[in-house]
């Protein structure tokens, strides 16, 4: 059952990938703004809260590809992104086996 629902998350994520980015982007911002709420309540001012959140938490853009290694989502793009290749080395093959059959000598 985990493996259909993780082939099943991985595919929404691959053919929906705007959407799922939006998501990820949406709920990365709320973050950000409650833990500068935190920091507000401490005495911190909103730019300083946002900037002291932004400090102890890696990049916006760290967190998303850490999120994105870690999800099931890797696995489907991975999966995808590995077929792709081994189709191209195929044809690649094919091309040159088939040029060096013209170059063989008939008996």
């Amino acid at each position: 059952m985990l493996l259909l629902r993780n082939l099943s998350d991985g595919l929404r994520s691959l053919f929906r990938r705007e959407r799922v980015e939006g998501e990820l982007d949406e709920e990365l911002r709320a973050f950000l703004d409650m833990a500068a709420g935190e920091k507000m309540k401490q005495g911190m001012s909103r730019k300083d809260a946002l900037r002291a959140v932004r400090l102890e938490n890696r990049s916006v853009e760290v967190t998303k590809e850490v999120v994105r290694a870690a999800g099931r989502e890797s696995f489907v793009e991975t999966l995808w992104q590995d077929l792709r290749f081994g189709l191209r080395m195929l044809c690649k093959f094919e091309r040159q086996t088939r040029g060096t059959q013209n170059l063989a000598p008939s008996s």
